[in-house]
């Protein structure tokens, strides 16, 4: 009886522990309502910033990036956009954007560390040949820490943390009588 009520012991242990090591979500999106004209050879920046989610400096394991782009002439008269993404004045890449094409990228060691860093992301697009829009800018952030949900105080947890161990102390001492 007494392994039985041990392992018990164990268990309850162990799942209050996983409950400070779940990973979380956090996604910023911004929205450039109709669209941002990026006109040809031009520039556009914008910045994500997570800390206005809770995040916590240094939890950021992985993040992802999706752009919406949008090409300015359906008729596809105008030729091909060609566009340079930089992260934090770093070049990500160059990609020829077909009228209506999202752009996504899993991001690299370096630029999680910036986000680390500070819990900001600074975009720019640069248009290298043609002019597209810009519609949209998802960015999520896979975090190894997630903040005590709202209106779960702490006392109550501990009191009800202190009722269940004191439960197990009854059980126990009427499995002994």
């Amino acid at each position: 009886m007494l392994i039985k009520n041990v392992k018990g012991l164990l268990a309850v242990v162990a799942c209050l522990f996983s409950l400070n090591s779940t990973a979380g979500l956090i996604t910023d999106v911004e929205d450039f309502g109709t669209g941002q004209l990026v006109a040809s050879k031009g520039t556009f920046s914008w910045t994500h910033n997570i800390l206005d989610y809770g995040f916590v400096l240094g939890s950021a394991e992985s993040a992802s990036i999706l752009i919406e782009f949008r090409d300015d002439d359906l008729s596809k008269k105008d030729g091909p956009e060609n566009a340079h993404i930089f992260f934090d004045l770093v070049k990500i890449t160059g990609s020829e954007f077909k009228p209506v094409t999202s752009w996504f990228h899993d991001f690299a060691f370096s630029s999680l560390v910036e986000l680390n860093a500070n819990g900001l992301l600074f975009v720019t697009v640069t248009s290298v040949v043609g002019d597209f829009y810009i519609d949209r800018s998802t960015l999520n952030v896979v975090t190894k820490v997630v903040a005590a949900p709202v209106g779960v105080p702490e006392p109550s947890a501990m009191l009800l943390l202190g009722l269940g161990l004191l439960g197990l102390g009854v059980m126990r001492k009427k499995a002994r009588a």
